[in-house]
Order: C-alpha cells, then sequence, then structure tokens
C-alpha cells in the first residue's frame, strides 16, 4: 500500500485516477480484495495539495529549510524568547515567499502552471508546517490530499490531509521542542520558609512575564493574520478581475470565430456566384464573336452582290 501510494502522488494530476483505478483493479484481481477497495479510495489531491508533494518530491531540500525553520521557532515560542521570535519571523516571511515562487516556478517546469491562489494555499500549508510539528510531518510526506491551515495558536487539523495516514511517520511527544532542564533542589539548613516564600513569589513573577510574554505574541498573530487577510482578500480580487477578463476575452473569441464562419460561408457563396457569371460571360463572349462573324460574312456576300 505504501509504495502504490507513493507513486500514485508522484504522478500529474491528469494521470491520477486512471493509474488508481488500473492499481486497484490489478490487486482485486490478483486476489487481494481489501487492498483494492483501499486503493480505489484515494483521493486525488487538490492542485495546492499535489504541487505541495512535488515539492516534497523535487525540492525536499527547500521542505527540509521550511520544517527546521518551524521547529526553531516553536523552541523560541516555547522559550518565550521575545527578540529570537521577532528575528526568526522575518525570517519566515521571506522563506515563505520564497518557498512559494519555488512552488510556482516548479510547476511551469512540470507543464502545469498554477495560479496565484494556488500558490497561496502552499505559502498557506507550509506556514501550517512551521506552526506544529504533526502538520510539518503531512508536509514532509508527499502524499497530500487537502492544503493546511493555521492560525498560529489551535493546533494544526491534519485529519484526512494524507492519503495514508499509517505511513507517516508521527511527532515526537515534545514537537521537536527542547526540554526544559529540572529546576535544582537546594538542601541544607537555612530558613525552609524563606526559600519557600521567594520560590512563590519567582514563580509568580515568571507567571506574569510569561502572560505578558503569550500576550505579545497574540497582538503580533493577530495582526500578521490581519496583514494575511488583506493580503489574500486583494489577491483573490486581482484573481477573480484576471478571471473576468478571461471570459471577456473568451467571448470575444467565439464572437469573432462565429463571424469568421460566416464570412467563410460568404466568401463559399461569392466564389460560386463569381464562376456562375464567369461561365455565363465565357458564353457571351463566345456568342459574340459567332455574331460578329456572321456579320463579316454578311458584309462580304453583299459586296459580292454590288
Amino acid at each position: 500500500m505504501a509504495q502504490a501510494v507513493a507513486e500514485l502522488y508522484a504522478l500529474m494530476p491528469d494521470a491520477f485516477t486512471a493509474d488508481r483505478n488500473k492499481r486497484a483493479a490489478e490487486a482485486t484481481k490478483a486476489g487481494n480484495k481489501e487492498l483494492g477497495q483501499a486503493i480505489r479510495a484515494l483521493l486525488k489531491p487538490s492542485a495546492g495539495a499535489w504541487l505541495v508533494n512535488m515539492l516534497a518530491l523535487h525540492r525536499p531540500e527547500l521542505i527540509s529549510e521550511v520544517l527546521e525553520l518551524g521547529a526553531v521557532l516553536r523552541e523560541a515560542q516555547d522559550d518565550m524568547d521575545q527578540q529570537q521570535l521577532r528575528r526568526l519571523s522575518g525570517e519566515r516571511q521571506r522563506l515563505l515567499r520564497s518557498a512559494a515562487r519555488e512552488a510556482r516556478s516548479l510547476a511551469e517546469e512540470l507543464g502545469r502552471p498554477v495560479s496565484a491562489a494556488v500558490g497561496a494555499e502552499v505559502e498557506q500549508t507550509l506556514w501550517a508546517a512551521m506552526t506544529d510539528a504533526a502538520a510539518a510531518a503531512a508536509a514532509a510526506s508527499g502524499q497530500l490530499v487537502r492544503t493546511l491551515e493555521a492560525n498560529g495558536w489551535d493546533p494544526v487539523n491534519v485529519d484526512g490531509s494524507v492519503a495514508d495516514p499509517d505511513s507517516v511517520k508521527a511527532p515526537s511527544a515534545s514537537g521537536g521542542q527542547r526540554r526544559k532542564p529540572a529546576a535544582k533542589v537546594r538542601t541544607g539548613s537555612g530558613d525552609s520558609g524563606n526559600q519557600s516564600a521567594k520560590e512563590k513569589s519567582a514563580a509568580t513573577a515568571a507567571a506574569a512575564r510569561a502572560r505578558r510574554a503569550a500576550q505579545t505574541l497574540l497582538t503580533e498573530a493577530e495582526r500578521e493574520a490581519e496583514q494575511a487577510e488583506e493580503a489574500l482578500r486583494t489577491a483573490q480580487a486581482e484573481v477573480d478581475a484576471v478571471a473576468n477578463r478571461r471570459d471577456e476575452l473568451t467571448d470575444e473569441i467565439d464572437d469573432l470565430r462565429d463571424r469568421i464562419r460566416e464570412l467563410e460561408r460568404e466568401v463559399a457563396a461569392t466564389d460560386r456566384r463569381a464562376g456562375t457569371l464567369e461561365r455565363a460571360r465565357d458564353g457571351a463572349r463566345r456568342t459574340a464573336r459567332a455574331a460578329r462573324r456572321a456579320v463579316e460574312k454578311a458584309q462580304a456576300k453583299l459586296e459580292g452582290l454590288g
């Protein structure tokens, strides 16, 4: 099953369905009905999912770079390292934009250009892979059937996102994040009551700092999400405008084709009429020549009688 999935999701979209059905029929014919049913149930990937699969297949180093940066970002977020997060956030944006451009370029190389909207879906999926370890495993699997979405806080919903979940390596329990060292226990004859109070005070201060850091992260994430939504709306409006213009041009082409066919019919009718008239002209020319010869003979006879 795993081999069939890997080979099917490496195909071009227009070859997927026929090859899947062929493999399913062969498995059933070979006596493995359960495998045949499992293969036939495999879903054709969406355009965005297909392109992410192609990146995993043809540009594995780019996928690795995206996922590695995502792991570092999650680690910095876990550590509440604001300076590191700000630096990495800018790097993340640059890498995602670059990856989206590379994806569209790859699609053209494969003879299957995609729209800007599909490129945006790829970028969104890679961002989801950066924010969540399970999404990272799905994106790197090469067998996505749908694109992924993330809001930066909740776990990414990866249910039904890959063709064969059993073959996708599950992320570790830590999600790629660094484990924090355990606090040292101090022993001695000191005042345990004072030590306990200090520890509580330190814990309260740490919790307050964590809340402030989390609020900062939330504010930044909301601002970035709003900017991303605005960019998406602008991109969608541009896509819609181009699509409408394309429809207008297609309608004009259809009208011109109809007009060309009409003119071709008129040309054909004119050619037939011209042929008829030319034949009539040639007949009239022969009649006129015969009439001139008759006149000349009559004149000659008249002169002979005179």
